[in-house]
């Protein structure tokens, strides 16, 4: 995290993520000029000046502004004299305000360990997992909108990790919403996707649960909206496939973490208690007959058949429960 200071000062954005540098350094400069810039914010860049250069601009005032920004942009490659870097760290300039923007800075050298001793640091590295969940959230807070759980869950598997293109599916959701208390997953599915097909992972969950009317709905959605057949046997085989390896890391008695880190992305981890509570539900048989009827809908479909069909055998097989045997006969 920034350690907070006034405006002014030396600033350093440190990160590949453009988004987040951009609003890091958005914030940086609202606060050090105002919204008035023309004249107040210079913007230079690291191959084409060094570290003495630009301590001297940095120290030469200014005719016209009271208060001004001077950002380095590609400040990775900057180079020179190290020591005018040192002293303009100890004693900066008090008018201007000193922005660093390197997306990889190298802090084995001692030029990046001064500057990050030194200066008020920005990270901006992508957020993964339950921070990128946190960041969404709270982006989402401050807009006033509030997404059910398996909507946030539907919004990230969607459009995944990069913070542009989630921001950009919450201002559609925005615009969307107008007067909604909450946005539901359909409402993600309608805005962030192709008509108003889930995503395949909503079919991938209700084939781990074994919901067979749940699974075989969203297999017929999926392909009035143009998923292919290859697609959707795919989501099958991997989510039965899925429940074999937790039933097997269960029974071997593997820390929850553990079976996370083996089995999810980073930014799903959250989903690993569904994973347990769905496995609960399958046996090491009836896992084995679910693959084999993947497998034949697989060749059928490859071999001309109908997909739709097929997929439908092949779910209505996976999601088959042995009947229960009676305990008596009942008297007709």
């Amino acid at each position: 995290m920034a350690k907070a200071r006034a405006a002014g000062g030396v600033h350093a954005v440190l990160g590949p993520d453009s988004f987040l540098a951009e609003a890091h350094l958005e914030r940086i400069l609202g606060e050090a000029v105002g919204r008035e810039r023309e004249g107040a914010v210079e913007v230079v860049h690291g191959d084409e000046t060094s570290w003495g250069r630009l301590v001297d601009s940095a120290r030469t005032g200014s005719l016209f502004v009271k208060r001004r920004a001077l950002v380095v942009r590609g400040a990775d490659s900057l180079k020179g004299d190290e020591d005018a870097l040192a002293s303009y760290l100890e004693d900066p300039s008090p008018d201007v305000t000193l922005v660093l923007v390197a997306s990889r800075p190298d802090r084995r050298k001692s030029a990046w360990k001064k500057v990050v001793a030194g200066a008020t640091v920005h990270p901006a590295d992508p957020p993964r997992g339950r921070a990128l969940r946190s960041y969404v959230a709270d982006h989402l807070g401050r807009r006033g909108l509030r997404l059910e759980p398996d909507a946030l869950d539907a919004l990230i598997e969607r459009v995944g990790q990069d913070l542009r293109r989630l921001v950009g599916e919450v201002d559609k959701l925005e615009a969307w919403a107008a007067g909604k208390r909450a946005i539901t997953a359909d409402d993600v599915a309608l805005v962030s996707g192709r008509g108003m097909a889930r995503p395949l992972y909503k079919l991938g969950d209700a084939v781990a649960y074994r919901d067979a009317p749940e699974a075989l709905a969203l297999v017929d959605e999926l392909l009035e909206n143009g998923e292919e057949a290859f697609l959707v046997l795919g989501a099958l085989h991997r989510s039965v496939r899925q429940m074999r390896a937790v039933l097997a890391m269960r029974e071997a008695r593997v820390p929850r973490d553990e079976m996370a880190a083996r089995l999810l992305p980073a930014n799903m981890a959250f989903k690993m208690p569904s994973l347990l509570e769905a496995s609960a539900r399958w046996s090491e048989g009836e896992l084995s007959r679910a693959l084999l009827a993947i497998e034949r809908a697989d060749r059928r479909v490859k071999n001309g058949s109908d997909g739709r069909v097929a997929l439908t055998a092949a779910v209505a097989e996976a999601c088959r429960r042995e009947a229960a045997r009676p305990s008596s006969p009942r008297g007709r």
